[in-house]
């Protein structure tokens, strides 16, 4: 069995110059060379909550939502790398193209930070600089 810590999460970010934190308390466990962090994003109105998870490997980060709306991010510095979005409303592809990846941690706990492109249909979306700061409980 995979020893689960629990952690505090602090999300940053900064889409063309609008801020947005967030905090989440989750799991974070280390499988392979891999640190995976989960955490639950209440629901919003009516919707279901949504289960989140975030592998975060020596060079690439992917974020995976399931529940009220399902979704696949990865990111790897200097490519551009396709992903989705489904809600029971609408479903489109993603890609995003990765400009930065920065790793500060050390085990389960330190910040991750990483700069992207979001395209949505093929249309640039935003421009994203986000971090996760992760610190156990």
């Amino acid at each position: 069995m995979t020893e689960s810590n629990e952690v505090r999460l602090t999300l940053h970010s900064d889409q063309n110059g609008e801020s947005v934190t967030t905090h989440f308390t989750g799991q974070a466990f280390q499988k392979g060379s891999s640190i995976y962090i989960r955490y639950t994003e209440l629901p919003e109105s009516a919707q279901q909550e949504v289960r989140t998870t975030v592998r975060i490997s020596k060079d690439e980060i992917k974020i995976m939502r399931h529940g009220g709306v399902e979704a696949e991010q990865s990111f790897r510095q200097g490519e551009q790398l396709t992903g989705f979005y489904r809600s029971p409303f609408t479903r489109f592809a993603l890609i995003t193209h990765t400009s930065l990846i920065h790793n500060e941690l050390n085990g389960y706990t330190g910040q991750v930070t990483w700069e992207y492109e979001l395209y949505v249909h093929e249309q640039l979306s935003g421009t994203f600089k986000v971090s996760m700061d992760i610190q156990a409980s």
